[in-house]
């Protein structure tokens, strides 16, 4: 029986099993690709950081520069962050990234980007980690829809034993949603730990943070926590004011304290979202999306089997009602049948990712295309 591929409208045949344009496989599952070639260096990027030679571009955005950048006696490329000069000249912004870069760098486990070096210190500040190629999961699922149930179970697997790592570092992630989720070949990695904090001390850079995002994120501001619908969301100092509408939990919405269980609040949505290829709590204005974080339960359809129970339990409002990250790694890796007891769970996590991970076909980027006609 043939298959359709919806993207373009073709009818593949069993028997050829794939379709170009999109990666379509018959059995119904998008490969999942990155980009095809690097962006082009511009004339006023830099030809080399800390010992790295810059060979494209990955990304740019208001706080800096993601470079690909390649290394003697290293397979493929690198990411080599670079800070912007308005802001490398801001002592309080360096420190928010000397902040960054040591969490990253406290945190080992197979699904997050590996740290490589950083230099806080120098005229442009850098951070140099594992280049992860491939796609986000927004852009893939928003694209090609919902993956396929063992995949799923995969992504959770992944950004649980993600989660497991970070937390054992004493960080809190906060900002775990699919727009920081890279469908890499290897597994599922987690990026960004811009707004991350400590999760035990006081963090003495909080202010720096919220400084930083009120500049650059004033979009996804949340709102003040007088305008919060529903009940009294409580009284304290507000903590915690930026992140993604619909994409925070109710205790950080509360002015509560965050902890490792609101990281798992977020791991629940985004294994929802990667199941029905919609946010649980839907669109709308960010008063509203407070709202139904607060007080409505969210739109958990399509989860496949052993994920319908343990993703519900990871979104419940109150936070001592969540796992915490180890023992949703524990409960998951029981439900593929995979727990063996040891107190080291990566190779059995890789073990998991490596059957189930399968719809991705991402290779390293080709390097930019050489300009054959004049700058002006």
């Amino acid at each position: 029986m043939p298959a359709l591929c919806v993207p373009f409208g073709l009818v593949i045949a069993f028997c050829i099993a794939f379709c170009a344009p999109c990666s379509l496989y018959a059995g119904g599952a998008v490969k999942a690709r990155g980009a095809r070639r690097l962006g082009r260096l511009l004339p006023d990027d830099p030809s080399e950081v800390g010992g790295y030679r810059l060979v494209g571009r990955v990304g740019s955005g208001g706080m800096g520069t993601v470079y690909a950048g390649t290394a003697a006696g290293v397979r493929g490329y690198l990411a080599v962050k670079v800070v912007h000069p308005r802001h490398a000249a801001d002592p309080r912004f360096r420190e928010q990234f000397a902040h960054e870069a040591r969490l990253l760098a406290r945190v080992n486990s197979p699904c997050v980007a590996r740290f490589i070096s950083a230099d806080v210190e120098a005229d442009h500040p850098w951070l140099a980690t594992e280049y992860v190629p491939g796609p986000t999961v927004r852009h893939h699922v928003e694209r090609y829809g919902p993956l396929r149930p063992g995949m799923v179970r995969a992504l959770a697997v992944g950004v649980a034993d993600a989660l497991r790592a970070i937390h054992a570092a004493g960080i809190v992630h906060r900002d775990l949603k699919p727009s920081n989720v890279v469908m890499a070949p290897s597994g599922p990695k987690v990026l960004d730990f811009g707004i991350a904090r400590p999760s035990t001390a006081a963090d003495a850079t909080r202010w720096v943070r919220i400084r930083r995002m009120r500049r650059a994120l004033r979009a996804l501001r949340l709102p003040s926590p007088a305008t919060l619908p529903g009940p009294e969301a409580g009284s304290g100092v507000p903590r915690d004011r930026v992140g993604t509408p619909g994409w925070i939990s109710p205790e950080q919405y509360r002015r509560r304290q965050v902890t490792d269980r609101s990281d798992v609040f977020l791991w629940g949505a985004l294994v929802a979202f990667a199941a029905a290829a919609h946010d649980p709590f839907g669109h709308g204005h960010p008063r509203e999306l407070a709202r139904r974080v607060l007080h409505e339960d969210p739109d958990l359809d399509r989860l496949p089997p052993g994920l319908d129970e343990l993703v519900p339990r990871a979104m419940a409002k109150d936070p001592g009602d969540r796992p915490d990250a180890a023992e949703l790694l524990r409960l998951l890796l029981a439900s593929e049948g995979a727990a063996n007891g040891r107190s080291d769970v990566t190779p059995t996590v890789r073990r998991v990712l490596r059957e189930q991970w399968t719809d991705v076909a991402v290779r390293f980027p080709q390097p930019p295309r050489e300009r054959w006609w004049p700058l002006r």
